[in-house]
């Protein structure tokens, strides 16, 4: 019984710290459609955090029965920045993809935040024919300052087509805020992304 409420307790503390969208955007009367490949980019300064979380959500969108691909798989990320929009479309479709996703990180902020002191409690004192043990406050834990970065990240969906202006390829669009991320943020936010498209009905 201690075990499960434990386990419960550390699942409503993941859950709360869970990644969410804060707004999300469809075009209209789009429906939803199916696509035969679709290809993941994430746009950061961290090359290695843009690889994993790259392959992460194409890990999730294959067990959702999705193909799916890397952008560094077919473009180098050193690149990508200094090719035009209709040049990397024209890439992308001669290598297949018909649907982009894209993770751009637009912003940060760094936050400082007082976290109090508090007394850590315990037992002290010794054996003795009139006094044990006590239970009580062995020492104090001092205050500090906890730093924090908040990152702003929009997420996009764009429909590749042949012959169709560019302006016109957005679909969805949403946005979130991650505090401090990590890699298992990384993998649950690909979750989130993935479970919001299809939930949505823009991707079958």
């Amino acid at each position: 019984m201690k075990n499960f409420l434990i386990m419960a307790a550390l699942g409503l503390v993941i859950s709360s710290c869970a990644p969410t969208l804060s707004y999300t955007w469809t075009k209209n009367n789009y429906e939803g459609a199916k696509y035969d490949k679709i290809a993941v980019f994430c746009a950061t300064k961290n090359l290695d955090v843009a690889m994993n979380y790259q392959q992460y959500m194409v890990e999730v969108l294959g067990q959702q029965g999705f193909n799916a691909v890397t952008g560094m798989s077919m473009i180098n990320p050193m690149e990508t920045k200094n090719l035009e929009v209709e040049k990397l479309k024209e890439i992308l479709i001669q290598n297949g993809v018909d649907a982009v996703i894209s993770t751009v990180v637009v912003d940060s902020e760094k936050s400082l935040e007082y976290v109090p002191g508090s007394p850590s409690y315990g037992y002290y004192g010794g054996f003795g024919y009139y006094y044990g043990y006590r239970y009580g406050p062995v020492y104090y834990n001092p205050g500090y300052y906890n730093e924090t970065t908040s990152y702003l990240v929009e997420n996009h969906f764009y429909e590749l087509k042949e012959g169709e202006p560019s302006k016109d390829a957005l679909l969805w669009a949403s946005q979130s805020t991650i505090t401090d991320p990590n890699k298992s943020t990384t993998k649950v936010y690909a979750r989130v992304i993935v479970k919001a498209l299809v939930d949505e009905n823009i991707i079958k």
